[in-house]
């Protein structure tokens, strides 16, 4: 228990990541404090296990509160989607504020949680941490891209050791699209998969993240670095996705094909971009689904000796105990 009596900011605390995070440190003795944006997210850190501190990323004034007296945050906290000015906000300014006052304050490590979605969907059939972030023209991959320029500049300003990680697509209990929209869409009737469905999904087991945030806090040899986030080897979407729909004693009966994908991508971004948030669906149909792309883990297993352990049999047995204790699995 390396972590038993630190003190420790996780921002997002509320959230499904972030709550992994401070239920792990609470349980392992840990001195957490949650940054939560209102009274009853407050309350809800505080159940975890945490000091919940009153405040929104973009608040300097909460962001010392929370960071005083801490050795070590993890900034989970982060804008997922909403106005374009919104998760500039949250994912690039208030990244450098907190890499700034994180300083200031004699925080001895920051880990920043960014997304795979900085990379964009270029060609690469294999993905390191070295290929060039590109990404789409969704502001989440943007706004994640320029989130980690920003921390690796304010932390080389301030000499304030840091390490970034990129996870996939995360899943498990408290899932809130990962698992619980991912098994009500494989619920209906017929259950569709995306294209021929043998192409790698880049999921990854909330509790093996938590673990590789953890190890990031704490190993030397993370210090500066980027490290990928998912399965190692990664399930196919046919194996992900029949893995909600057996649940439900369904299978996996309606293949579309990558053509006809391809042929609504131009009108589902239309759609997009007049909703305020335009997402690059056909770059996302060919980079995620249609091209055998694999985000690669062997930096973590090199630098970190770090690789993730659970199996998609068990991660999906968890987030099927979870999905019967919700009630939305009634098998």
């Amino acid at each position: 228990m390396i972590f038993q009596g630190q003190s420790i900011l996780v921002t997002g605390a509320n959230g499904f990541i972030g709550g992994a995070l401070v239920a792990r440190l609470a349980a392992e003795g840990a001195r957490v404090r949650g940054l939560a944006r209102s009274v009853e997210k407050a309350s809800a850190v505080a159940r975890l296990g945490a000091e919940p501190v009153l405040g929104d990323l973009t608040d300097a004034d909460a962001l010392r509160r929370a960071v005083q007296g801490c050795a070590i945050v993890l900034n989970v906290g982060a804008a997922l989607g909403g106005p374009a000015a919104v998760q500039y906000a949250a994912n690039v300014t208030a990244v450098g504020m907190l890499a700034e006052i994180a300083h200031a304050a004699g925080v001895r490590r920051l880990v920043h949680v960014s997304s795979i979605a900085a990379y964009g969907y270029g060609p690469e059939s294999v993905v390191t941490e070295e290929t060039p972030l590109r990404p789409g023209t969704e502001h989440y991959g943007q706004s994640k891209a320029l989130g980690e320029a920003r921390l690796r500049a304010r932390c080389a300003e301030a000499g304030l050791p840091y390490a970034i990680i990129r996870p996939g697509m995360v899943y498990g209990p408290r899932s809130g699209f990962w698992t619980r929209k991912m098994f009500q869409l494989t619920n209906r009737t017929p259950a569709v998969l995306p294209g021929d469905g043998d192409t790698p999904c880049p999921a990854i087991y909330i509790d093996d993240l938590v673990d590789l945030i953890l190890v990031a806090a704490a190993h030397p040899g993370a210090v500066g670095q980027a490290f990928n986030g998912v399965s190692d080897p990664p399930p196919t979407w046919r194996q992900f996705l029949g893995a909600y729909a057996a649940m439900a004693g369904r299978r996996i009966v309606l293949p579309i094909p990558i053509g006809v994908l391809r042929g609504i991508a131009p009108l589902a971004e239309i759609v997009t971009r007049l909703a305020g948030e335009p997402q690059p669906v056909g770059q996302m149909i060919d980079g995620v689904i249609a091209r055998r792309r694999v985000y690669s883990m062997e930096k973590a297993a090199r630098l970190l000796d770090w690789r993730p352990r659970i199996g998609l049999d068990e991660g999906m047995a968890q987030a099927a105990i979870w999905l019967r204790e919700v009630g939305l699995l009634v098998r």
